[in-house]
């Protein structure tokens, strides 16, 4: 390959990093929208427990579709899946303006997991693809950490649509960019095409088989079914926020500060660690955000008002935890082959999601059951340290690192 030719493919490899990414953050922004569940609960007139079944069950739903999207994948081009996802994305959110009760919010939140559930395997496999080992840690990194900004973004702004337009406003005004994006990934990524057509459904049975025999890959999958109700980037982005309206009584304006900071936080993680990494290892990295992560979910307990120390924790606390993500893909990307990546990166986020509806489930449950946060935020801690120690074990059985 020529200078030339290679000075073409690094810019289309960052141009497809660029767009993938920037579908990846149009989910994201609606992450950030979670700062007005409590004034959502309220008004809607749930519990925690009614509240915690609605995040079980969409992220249940959303969880099994996707190994559907990752299978789809060899029949359907990624990029197609990936605007399908963001113009559900769209309607997931406009139908939650309109919600007036559970029926409502259960309907718009599973319509939103579905259109979710294609941007993770479909995006970190569309990188997987563009990038090599060295360099796909770092890619990853910017496709998580990057997409993250829309974590930070949709606080801030949610908090002052609702302000202004109340928070159904404000879910109808986020729905807006993700049907752009839908549109811009059909035109610029056109002309792309799933390969290996011919040889599906052996394909399929042989990078199942494949997948199921690595104990690192099982023990990995273990541990992230664990951590689903620890450390994990969903569970924090539920929880956190009630726990600063009602745990620690913030005010609107505080809550929107104080979480800001700490998805701050979640977007210099990846970028950092996602490159870090790539050095120590994917793996150990993986085992030293999770362990850090739970210790700081730990001394979450320590805190009974708002301040800027509990403002710093949490930055920390998003650092280490929005990470896990980035870095235990990285290792299964870099240790499976072809259409297996898209099969391992589907079947890790299947695991994540159907574990964390579980998890979410219990959460609520729990709250209402004790009405402190203590326990809970106990529970999680001591979870993410059982997920440590398993990654701990897989790294005895790990194929490059």
């Amino acid at each position: 390959m020529t200078v030339e030719e290679r000075g073409r493919e690094a810019k289309a490899s960052k141009r497809i990093l660029a767009i993938v990414t920037l579908s990846h953050a149009m989910q994201h922004l609606f992450v950030g929208l979670s700062i007005l569940f409590p004034i959502m609960i309220a008004e809607l007139n749930l519990s925690y427990s009614s509240f915690g079944l609605i995040i079980g069950i969409s992220s249940f739903i959303g969880g099994i579709l996707q190994i559907v999207f990752s299978m789809s994948s060899r029949a359907v081009a990624r990029h197609i899946l990936l605007a399908i996802g963001d113009f559900l994305i769209f309607i997931g959110g406009a139908l939650t303006s309109l919600a007036n009760g559970f029926i409502d919010f259960l309907l718009a939140r599973s319509i939103f997991s579905i259109g979710v559930a294609p941007q993770h395997p479909m995006g970190a496999a569309i990188l997987s693809d563009k990038y090599d080992e060295k360099t796909l840690g770092r890619a990853i990194g910017f496709f998580f950490g990057l997409a993250y900004i829309g974590n930070i973004v949709g606080p801030v702004a949610a908090t002052l649509l609702s302000v202004y337009m109340g928070w159904r406003g404000a879910f109808l005004v986020f729905s807006l960019p993700p049907i752009i994006i839908g549109f811009l990934l059909l035109f610029c990524l056109r002309g792309r095409r799933p390969k290996h057509i011919s040889s599906v459904k052996s394909s399929i049975k042989s990078d199942t088989m494949s997948l199921l025999s690595e104990k690192s890959i099982i023990l990995i999958l273990i541990a992230l079914a664990i951590n689903s109700g620890g450390t994990d980037l969903t569970i924090m982005t539920t929880y956190i926020p009630i726990f600063l309206a009602n745990g620690i009584g913030a005010d609107t304006y505080e809550r929107g500060i104080i979480y800001t900071i700490g998805l701050l936080g979640g977007v210099i993680g990846p970028v950092m660690l996602g490159k870090y990494s790539a050095k120590i290892g994917y793996l150990k990295g993986a085992i030293i955000s999770t362990s850090v992560s739970a210790i700081l979910t730990y001394l979450l307990i320590i805190y009974t008002t708002p301040n800027l120390a509990i403002a710093i924790h949490i930055f920390c606390l998003f650092f280490m935890s929005f990470s896990i993500a980035t870095l235990t893909q990285s290792y299964l990307l870099s240790t499976t082959e072809g259409y297996a990546k898209d099969l391992a990166v589907g079947v890790y986020f299947t695991t994540n999601f159907i574990f964390v509806s579980i998890w979410s489930s219990i959460m609520g449950f729990l709250l209402d059951y004790f009405t402190s946060f203590t326990p809970v935020l106990a529970v999680m801690g001591t979870l993410g340290l059982a997920s440590s120690g398993i990654l701990i074990a897989s790294r005895r059985f790990g194929l490059k690192q």
